[in-house]
């Protein structure tokens, strides 16, 4: 599943080490590992 629709999952937020940040947050992280994949 992309990870962009999952950003709410806290399986993903647990992998990133943001599981106290905000969904803001959590989605701009994902965004910019994405761009530097």
């Amino acid at each position: 599943t992309n990870p962009f629709l999952r950003w709410h999952d806290p399986a993903i937020r647990k992998h990133l080490g943001m599981e106290k940040a905000s969904d803001a947050e959590v989605f701009a992280e994902i965004r910019k590992r994405k761009d530097n994949f």
